[in-house]
């Protein structure tokens, strides 16, 4: 009996379109491509990512990073691919294959753009003067965008390679994004404000801001709206454009306080205490130590008062400290007022009664 001649006629035996032969061969390719991928993924790769750590730019830490994020079961299913593919497939288990793959690794292409994504922001991030409450919000908030619109673009890959008339597709959504974007243009519009906060930062987490009848600290900044902590202690959720559209008052910014205020004494008051009085409060204000005198000058010549304007810088930003210096300023122009003997003003109308006056006939 001719063994070669059983042997050669075994392995040309065929089983769904292939011999046996052909899925022997595939099995050989399919385990030499998985000891390859192998050798890449934990040999090369390892190799890269100790020479990563030993220079000083991060970019090629970002590459290891990448690389490392393609697990066991994409390398099988390459490997897989690569072995079958000179085989006689069926059209439906070719389909099957196809449409893995393109999901496994359309996936693994989208987990690796949002990487890269939070890469780049967290850089711009760090690269802007903000504390780190206003960093994680910024950074959360375009993430949330810039991911949104990649999945949107691996969406219409997978239809464009699944057989699906994108055109068709995109001109649906072109004429639905514009029924959209009429329907929200207030969404659009502060989406649109929250990139100009971003960029032009007229306030950032923190920050104490007025803003019409609002005023309180900013504590989070969002894609469509800001959160204000008020100063009696609840939350005011203020639209991005309202906000913008307002005049803002920021105090954290402010580097010194000017004050002017105004003080009254009655006209019984001698031409010379009257003199006496811008040195009195000039006093009372250099002697707090974080306020600087400018000026005080007799201003107004009022209903009931003879008026005088004071104005001083204060150096601190801070509002408690001007509070409690203030009123010392205040407190001792009292003081010096009484030990003067000047009076204050207060609303007062004097009636002159002419006695001589005779009725007419």
């Amino acid at each position: 009996m001719n063994t070669d001649f059983i042997y050669s006629g075994f392995m040309q035996t065929g089983f769904w379109g292939n011999t046996l032969y052909s899925y022997i061969l595939s099995i050989m390719f399919f385990l030499v491509y998985l000891g390859i991928l192998h050798f890449l993924k934990n040999v090369v790769i390892g190799r890269l990512k100790a020479m990563a750590k030993k220079t000083e730019t991060d970019l090629d830490d970002l590459a290891v990073e990448l690389l490392a994020k393609f697990r066991w079961f994409e390398y099988q299913l390459l490997a897989f691919y690569m072995a079958v593919r000179h085989l006689n497939r069926d059209p439906l288990f070719n389909k099957i294959l196809i449409f893995a793959l393109l999901i496994v690794f359309t996936y693994k292409a989208i987990l690796i753009i949002h990487h890269l994504i939070s890469y780049w922001v967290n850089k711009i991030a760090a690269q802007r003067n903000l504390s780190v409450a206003a960093k994680a919000s910024v950074a959360n908030s375009t993430r949330i965008i810039l991911n949104a619109v990649v999945w949107v673009a691996a969406a219409l890959f997978v239809l464009d390679n699944l057989g699906v008339n994108i055109s068709a597709v995109l001109t649906g959504l072109g004429i639905g994004g514009v029924a959209v974007a009429l329907a929200a243009q207030a969404i659009l519009g502060d989406l649109f404000n929250f990139f100009v906060i971003l960029l032009d930062k007229p306030f950032t987490i923190g920050d104490f801001v007025v803003s019409n009848e609002t005023s309180g600290e900013i504590e989070h900044i969002g894609l469509k709206s800001t959160r204000i902590r008020s100063i009696s202690g609840e939350i005011v959720v203020v639209s991005n454009s309202n906000l913008l559209a307002s005049r803002i008052k920021n105090f954290r910014q402010m580097t010194s306080r000017r004050v002017t205020f105004k003080t009254g004494v009655v006209y019984q008051t001698k031409p010379e205490c009257l003199r006496r009085i811008p040195a009195l409060i000039k006093e009372a204000v250099t002697a707090q130590k974080e306020a600087e005198f400018e000026r005080t000058n007799l201003s107004t010549l009022g209903d009931f008062s003879v008026d005088f304007e004071t104005v001083y810088h204060m150096t601190s930003p801070d509002y408690n400290l001007y509070m409690a210096s203030h009123e010392k300023i205040l407190l001792a122009i009292m003081d010096a007022f009484t030990k003067e003997g000047i009076e204050f003003a207060y609303p007062t109308q004097t009636l002159f009664v002419n006695g001589g006056a005779k009725s007419a006939p």
